[in-house]
This record gives structure tokens, sequence and C-alpha cells, in this order.
């Protein structure tokens, strides 16, 4: 898809989702400290079983 997919887990969940999804061109590497700023997708359904019920879209990682 031409995208990196972040995967966000902070400890707090609800339900079976724990995490929070972000799509970007910016990279990180586990352990850093990241604010991203990106448009928010409630249901998105990517069809072939992907579907989020929340995701972070076109993020920019913020310095």
């Amino acid at each position: 898809m031409g995208k990196i997919w972040i995967h966000i887990q902070d400890g707090t969940k609800d339900g079976e989702n724990f995490d929070l999804t972000i799509t970007t061109l910016d990279k990180a590497v586990v352990d850093d400290v990241v604010t991203f700023e990106g448009t928010i997708t409630l249901k998105k359904d990517f069809g072939y079983g992907y579907f989020y019920e929340l995701i972070m879209e076109d993020a920019k990682l913020v310095k």
C-alpha cells in the first residue's frame, strides 16, 4: 500500500481493542517517543480482512 503501518500500545484497552494503528510515510523505531498528527477515521474497511474501528491515516511525525 506504499505506507508504513505503526501500531502503538499504551497499556489501555477496550475489550479486544488495545492499540492505535497509524499509517504514515515517516519512520519510527521501537522505543522512540513519538507524536503523530493525522486524520482519525472510524470503522475503516480496507477489505481482505483488514478492518479498523479506529485508525489514524496519512500521519506526520511531529518532532
